[in-house]
């Protein structure tokens, strides 16, 4: 053990003495054997004795009192760079008591919360009072949480007020160090997250109001941007946009791929990907989405953004059906106008839209179209005059022209405008109606048309006389052939010769135009450049009385014509091609008669038809075509492929099921369009096989049908009826049951049933055999015909109705059959392998729902036996005394089915067991054992072993008091031993006056109370010793205290004596001023160490017998501020540190060491300034003898309102005045 310093001062001062005594006795003994002599020699010996032991003294004490000087040095600079540290940080350290109040707080709480920190000094401040009412319980629970955990960091997070009425958000770390003898006390470390929680609602109120849907991703590197998993979609939006939760976006992100339509599902996809791959460039994507809620499908744009540092793919998408509907229709009716219109571009005049009358008009391809300007259909002359129209203010709707249009072959139309301005594709733009008024323009001026009407004809026309010779061309031929008019003239036609056609072929046409007839034909000419085209020529012999004066021949170029005839003859063979070698189903089919339905049969089928339905191409044709179609869709099937026949608009695509030639049922994804087949209306029909896809996406609604009817209700009945509903529905089943197995009871019990059979009584007991057996065995059975099936129970076979089919399947919680699932439709229905299929999906979700509910109804007890260790706790926290702890420990054990229980409590010193609690004895207590031996009984022995003590039988083994246990009618007990911490506390017996039958749930929910009780008790013994020891703690530091106060004295031989009278009188006045008792323990101490901070004074200074120099008076009144140095960083001193800091100060503010002024002045520092210079004035001191009390009184009184607080002189006179003469020191 190291010893301290004043026992190394008294060891040493010890061991000099006795030697110094022993052995110079002795050697003065043996030298100066004379009395006298020897009396001489001890006075000296005594004399240098004083000097060594002086002198040992004053070594000793330098060394202690350097090492102190040096230990305060560092405790400052320490303390100076803590200060500093907190002072400038923006978070906020506080230092809590047991009971939750301030003792500390960093100066940065004024700065942060507008909080005074040294409020708290001021008055007691409990730290939740500044938590926001909303936040108190939780807070509460928060600092119940620390006391129970020291030493540990917990983090929290609430509200809390600040000085300007404002709410902050912090975060807030804390330790209990209330065990640490350096804190004692609970630090909390507050963080203000006010601005970014701000923040966070701006921002997600923000993407709240947006009316589209705002999503982020986060995607990997090398990973695929569809899948990657979202971190952030807005919740509101996903629900009214998409008819989903945002739940389900979150956890699946294959999920939103599943819903788009499957021809806009891999352009999206591309979108994605394109996005990742070109960061920074916004991508768009319009496409079909499947609403979840309205269910059907919703046009949707999405733009997506790719930020590659962040790794971050951020997407807004929006709704634009209507817009694209607009759109469908706008671009139907715009198309399908008979006369020519264009939309162009207000700022850039460059078309923007055509429609399919101004292709055939204008000549120009659409996409020709679109590279050009409304200028570039105007001749050129009137490009001026367009612009300078153009420009000038104009109505939304105006009519204007004529105008003149240039055709792509260079003819000339005249035209009248009718305009409508528009925004188009986000642009102001000009909707244009383009009527042809040439025909009108000419009927006005006949004459000059006619005169005209050859060279504006838009074929070649060629003017011939009899003989052949070219005498006029129009510029059509020109064009049409290379030649001028100067270059033709005179020429004969055979210039054109291509070779092509035989002698036989011009002598038929000379022939036939000299007999005076039309001819009309094709031929293939040559033009000037050399090249060959097609041209359609009619000639026409001009008759001048009756004879053949000229012949006048139209040509027309029909070479593109013949291209496009011979492309259509080989699309037409590319048709038949692909539709003999597709996947998919492709049929033709018309009415044979238009007024009979029945009369529809196929025109075309294609090979795939053939394997699809197992039906040769004869079959096919022989039959309705309605046959072939699944009963239950049948109708909807004729209905709609009538419509369409008839010319309506029903639905386009569809699926639907057909029945093969096997008799198995296939799922078609239709597709049908109305076509012209021998001038009769005819139906293409196009169809995939998707009996697949289709049964998936079966068993998956089956599922979620039965999913969602099992979350309409938490009572298992009424969730296993709404679940029946929906499988029958589902199955299109008329009846069904479910039979549940309760593994507690052994039975079986029906939870559901439709049809008949509600009427077959259920079995008490899982039969051996049956059906609902096989299938509690995990067995799947298909029955095609129950009445008749061996395996269907004789007793319920009478009641089974002739010609149904059924399937029983076991419903699972895991791999445990825990019911049975029947279903029965009636002939000649039968269940398929993919309906039984969608059976198990459906009995699957059955099972996981009884789990849940067994789950639910063991979570109910669990709560029960929680609330129970709940009340255990906060009878601990409410009262450590251990009387009421015992009773709500024994009140909740006896919420178990027990009769009885009785408390033992454990005396170390005796070594036995106390009875101190019982419950449910019809035996007073006083007729029991008060007290139990270690190993006596089943009480001692449990407490002796240390393990419970199970007796299953009380009149076989009775225990100590074998005839009151037998009285009581008790049949079986248990008793557990309490520890904590390896030490034995006690014991809790518990008796039933039946066989135990507790459950395993319920023994360790009483094993749990038995654990707790322990700590309950424990906490009470531990609170006990701690009381002991804090009497003690206290004790020392009054001690401490009064030793510097002494160690003060006997520097200052002035003031012997003086702290014990002020202390004493000023806690006489503190009292009579009405300072609360609480406050008096820091007055106490304040009034010992007041003048503590002498002891830094320098004895040249503190010692000096005359008057002090103006630089000694400097130095002297520092002495306050040096008691405050060395005292503020000790929270135990912090309030009493008032009175040595502040008791020279002055009411008027003349005194120092700060100049405080009236009020500011702290309380105690004005009670004790009173106190303190009353005792100086009657009291003796070197320099001067001690006042009388009245002139004391008097000089107090004169003083008041100078340098005493009014106020504390008047109780002070009142003080004495009470007390007579005799009160004076």
């Amino acid at each position: 053990m190291r010893l301290s310093e004043p026992w190394k001062i008294t060891f040493a001062y010890i061991f000099l003495s006795l030697a110094w005594v022993l052995g110079s006795d002795r050697l003065l003994l043996a030298l100066n054997p004379s009395p006298e002599t020897l009396t001489l020699w001890q006075s000296a010996k005594g004399v240098v004795f004083v000097f060594l032991s002086g002198g040992l003294i004053l070594l000793l004490t330098r060394g202690l009192e350097n090492l102190w000087r040096r230990s305060v040095r560092s405790l400052e600079a320490w303390e100076r760079r803590f200060r500093a540290m907190v002072e400038h940080s923006r978070e906020l350290i506080y230092l809590l008591d047991a009971k939750g109040y301030i003792r500390y707080a960093s100066p940065n709480v004024e700065q942060v919360l507008n909080y005074d920190p040294l409020g708290y000094t001021r008055q007691d401040l409990f730290v939740l009072d500044f938590v926001h009412p909303e936040d108190r319980p939780y807070a509460e629970a928060a600092l119940e949480d620390l006391l129970r955990h020291p030493g540990e960091v917990r983090e929290y997070r609430f509200r809390i007020l600040d000085g300007w009425g404002r709410v902050r958000t912090v975060q807030v770390w804390g330790k209990n160090l209330l065990g640490d003898p350096a804190i004692e006390g609970i630090v909390l470390n507050i963080q203000d997250e006010t601005e970014l929680e701000e923040e966070r609602a701006r921002l997600k109120g923000i993407l709240e109001a947006l009316p589209g849907e705002v999503y982020q991703a986060r995607v990997a590197e090398g990973q695929d941007p569809a899948y990657a998993p979202l971190l952030y979609a807005a919740p509101r939006q996903a629900e009214t946009l998409l008819g989903y939760p945002a739940q389900r976006l979150l956890e699946d992100p294959a999920f939103y791929f599943t819903q788009v339509h499957p021809e806009d599902r891999t352009p999206l996809m591309d979108t994605v990907r394109r996005a990742v791959a070109e960061p920074g460039v916004v991508q768009v994507c319009t496409y079909r989405f499947w609403h979840g809620g309205q269910q059907a499908w919703v046009w949707l744009r999405d733009t997506l953004v790719f930020d590659r540092a962040t790794r971050l793919l951020t997407g807004y998408t929006y709704d634009v059906s209507q817009e694209v509907a607009q759109e469908e229709r706008f671009r139907l009716l715009f198309q399908a106008h008979p006369l020519p219109m264009w939309v162009y571009d207000r700022e850039t005049y460059r078309f923007l839209e055509v429609n399919e009358a101004a292709v055939r008009k204008y000549g120009y391809a659409r996409e020709e179209f679109l590279s050009m300007t409304i200028l570039h259909i105007r001749p050129e002359g009137e490009r001026p005059r367009l612009l300078e129209d153009l420009k000038r203010p104009r109505e939304p709707y105006q009519v204007s022209g004529p105008w003149t249009h240039r055709l792509k072959d260079g003819r000339e139309i005249q035209v009248e405008i009718h305009s409508h301005t528009l925004e188009y594709a986000g642009r102001p733009a000009v909707l244009v109606v383009a009527v042809d008024v040439t025909e009108k323009l000419k009927a006005e001026a006949t004459q000059r048309l006619l005169q005209k009407a050859l060279e504006a004809a838009h074929e070649a026309v060629v003017l011939t006389d009899k003989d052949g010779r070219i005498t006029w061309v129009n510029p059509a031929f020109t064009r049409l052939t290379g030649y001028t008019p100067e270059e033709a003239l005179g020429q004969n036609p055979r210039i054109l010769k291509s070779g092509r056609h035989p002698r036989e072929f011009y002598q038929h046409l000379w022939a036939t135009i000299l007999a005076g007839q039309v001819w009309e034909g094709e031929l293939i000419n040559r033009r000037k450049d050399g090249t060959l085209y097609t041209e359609h020529m009619t000639i026409t012999p001009v008759l001048e009385e009756g004879q053949v004066a000229h012949f006048i021949a139209f040509k027309r170029d029909v070479t593109e014509e013949k291209a496009k005839e011979q492309a259509l003859r080989e699309s037409e063979a590319l048709f038949r091609t692909l539709a003999e070698t597709a996947p998919a189903l492709i049929l033709l089919w018309q009415l044979e008669n238009p007024e009979d339905p029945g009369s529809a049969r196929l025109a075309f089928a294609n090979p795939m038809a053939t394997e699809i339905t197992g039906y040769s191409q004869e079959e096919l044709a022989a039959r309705p075509i309605w046959e072939f179609v699944h009963p239950a869709d049948r109708e909807m099937v004729q209905k709609r492929g009538l419509a369409r026949l008839r010319g309506e608009t029903p639905p386009g695509r569809y699926a639907f099921r057909i029945l093969t030639r096997g008799g198995e049922v296939r799922w078609l994804d239709y597709s049908a369009a109305r076509v012209e087949i021998g001038g009769r209306p005819a139906i293409l029909g196009v169809g995939l096989d998707i009996t697949e896809a289709k049964e998936k996406e079966l068993a998956l609604e089956a599922f979620a049908r039965v999913s969602l009817a099992l979350r309409k209700s938490e009572n298992l009945k009424e969730m296993m009826e709404s679940a029946l509903d929906a499988a029958l529905a589902t199955l299109e089943a008329p009846v069904g049951s479910i039979l549940l197995y309760d593994q507690d009871t052994g039975r079986l019990e029906e939870a559901a049933s439709r049809g008949w059979l509600s009427a077959i009584p259920t079995p008490p007991t899982l039969a051996r055999e049956g059906m609902v057996a096989r299938a509690f065995q995990g067995e799947v059975v298909v029955s095609q015909d129950l009445k008749n099936d061996p395996r269907v129970r004789p007793e319920a076979r009478p009641l089974v109705p002739e010609g149904f089919s059924g399937v029983v399947v076991p419903i699972l919680a895991g791999t445990e059959p825990v019911g049975a699932l029947t279903l029965a439709w009636p002939h000649p229905r039968t269940p398929t392998p993919a309906e039984v299929e969608r059976a198990q999906l459906m009995a699957e979700a059955m099972g996981n729902a009884v789990r849940r509910a067994s789950l639910r109804r063991k979570l109910a007890q669990r709560v029960e036996h929680l609330e129970a260790l709940r009340a255990i706790d906060q009878a601990i926290a409410a009262s450590l005394d251990l009387t009421p702890t015992l009773q709500v420990f024994l009140n909740q054990v006896m919420r178990l089915p027990l009769d009885a229980a009785a408390f033992f409590l454990y005396r170390p010193r005796e070594r036995t067991l106390e009875l101190v609690e019982l419950r449910g004895f019809l035996t007073p207590k006083r007729l029991w054992s008060k007290t139990t031996l270690l190993g006596q009984g089943h009480v001692g022995r449990a407490a002796l072993r240390g393990q419970p003590v199970h007796v299953g039988d009380l009149a076989l083994d009775p225990g100590a008091l074998p005839d009151l246990t037998l009285k009581e009618g008790f049949v079986s007990e248990r008793v557990y031993p309490l520890f904590a911490k390896g030490r034995l506390l006690g014991a809790l017996a518990v008796f039933t006056r039946k066989p135990w039958d507790l459950s395993p749930e319920q023994e360790e929910f009483l094993e749990a109370l038995v654990g707790q009780g322990a700590v309950a008790l424990d906490n009470a013994l531990t609170f006990q010793e701690l009381q002991r020891s804090q009497r003690e703690l206290e004790a020392a530091y009054d001690l401490t205290l009064w030793g510097w106060a002494k160690a003060v004295e006997l520097r200052d031989q002035e003031t012997a004596g003086h702290t014990e009278r002020v202390t004493e009188l000023t806690l006489r006045l503190a009292r009579a001023l009405g300072v609360p008792e609480e406050d008096l323990d820091d007055l106490r101490r304040g009034a010992i160490l007041h003048d503590v901070g002498k002891i830094a004074i320098p004895d040249a200074i503190l010692l000096k017998p005359g008057p002090l120099t103006e630089e000694e008076w400097q130095e002297m009144r520092k002495h306050p501020v040096y008691a405050y140095e060395w005292l503020s960083g000790i929270p135990f001193l912090k309030k009493a540190l008032e009175i040595p800091y502040a008791h020279h100060e002055r009411w008027d503010g003349s005194g120092y060491p700060r100049g405080l002024k009236g009020s500011e002045i702290p309380l105690s520092a004005r009670i004790f300034a009173v106190v303190d210079v009353y005792d100086a004035l009657t009291s003796d001191r070197p320099y001067r003898k001690a006042w009388p009390r009245e002139k004391a009184l008097a000089y107090l009184q004169e003083q008041a309102g100078k340098q005493f607080d009014p106020e504390v002189v008047a109780a002070f006179l009142r003080l004495m005045a009470e007390e007579g003469p005799e009160s004076t020191p």
